[in-house]
């Protein structure tokens, strides 16, 4: 084997070994995200829901919303505030880990439960982009409360 040769191959070696190390790697912001990062994430947050007109749903709708137990027993009996971020749609089955659902939806903690949210026709909501979340995930914000007795159900996460 010649030298060209085998600095081909071991060039190879190099660039597959590269690809498989970030395909394995965490993601920056596993453990969570610094407390920059999080406040440039909420700045870009809120100018989406600002340069985002809500718009009334024709159909009720059935979304997620993963949060602390705290959080989900005072949404239960007092109902969801307005700009509060939900999943844009309900996904079947098994929730995800808390730790996916942190890195999936850019959620600055990992959740201790899913809620499964019922949002009525007419609801004014509003679609953007998850920020800090995985590429190409959606989130749903409303800017009005949503009404006492929509919370569906509670699922802890394991």
């Amino acid at each position: 084997m010649n030298v060209r040769r085998l600095c081909g191959f071991i060039g190879h070696l190099v660039v597959v070994g590269l690809i498989i190390g970030l395909a394995v790697a965490p993601p920056a912001h596993a453990g969570g995200f610094s407390k920059a990062l999080m406040s440039r994430l909420f700045k870009r947050d809120l100018a989406n829901h600002a340069a985002t007109a809500a718009k009334p749903l024709t159909k009720p709708l059935t979304v997620q919303r993963y949060t602390s137990r705290a959080q989900a027993k005072r949404e239960v009996k007092a109902g969801i505030a307005t700009g509060t971020h939900m999943t844009p749609n309900a996904a079947r089955g098994r929730p995800l880990s808390p730790e996916s659902a942190q890195r999936r939806y850019g959620l600055s903690k990992p959740p201790e439960v899913r809620e499964t949210v019922r949002l009525p026709a007419g609801q004014p909501v509003r679609h953007n982009k998850a920020q800090g979340g995985e590429p190409g995930r959606g989130e749903l914000t409303s800017n009005q409360p949503v009404p006492k007795g929509a919370v569906t159900k509670v699922v802890p996460l394991q």
